[in-house]
């Protein structure tokens, strides 16, 4: 009989070893993984927001150059971008892909903005060729009365 306890005994500490185990590796895997996941999107948030920063004080800089002044930037867009467009001359607008939706990241510039007259309705005006990710050359060039910022 009391060989059957001992091994009754062994079994429940071991169930006990694995099930402590299990309450400490569960836990911090939810938590490593809702740590990568928030990271990822201060990456893109950063990235998204250097990527804006760059096209706007590009334009001004090559705007109060003077007309015809022009500049290549060679860009790396993240891959969460869905549209980017300009508003109104002086609004760029970067709609970004979220785990809670949408949000939009806005840029102002001091100088008008234009591009493709193709890709505007009314006072909106896209850049389709932010949705894909990777290396995009971007040719920004002074013109009488703003700045074009078009696709190369």
């Amino acid at each position: 009989m009391e060989e059957s306890h001992r091994k009754g005994q062994s079994s429940l500490e071991y169930l006990l070893v694995v099930s402590l185990t299990l309450a400490l590796i569960v836990p911090t895997t939810y938590l490593f993984y809702y740590y990568s996941k928030e990271s990822s999107q201060e990456i893109t948030d950063a990235q998204v927001t250097r990527l804006g920063r760059t096209i706007i004080d590009n334009a001004e800089s090559i705007f109060f150059a003077g007309q015809n002044s022009r500049t290549v930037l060679e860009l790396n867009v993240p891959d969460n971008i869905q549209s980017a467009v300009i508003v109104d001359g002086r609004e760029l607008i970067f709609s970004v892909s979220t785990p809670s939706g949408i949000s939009e990241i806005v840029f102002f510039s001091s100088v008008p903005l234009s591009t493709k007259s193709s890709n505007c309705i009314a006072s909106v005006c896209s850049i389709p060729e932010f949705e894909n990710p990777g290396l995009l050359k971007l040719e920004v060039e002074a013109l009488s009365n703003s700045v074009n910022i078009e696709t190369i």
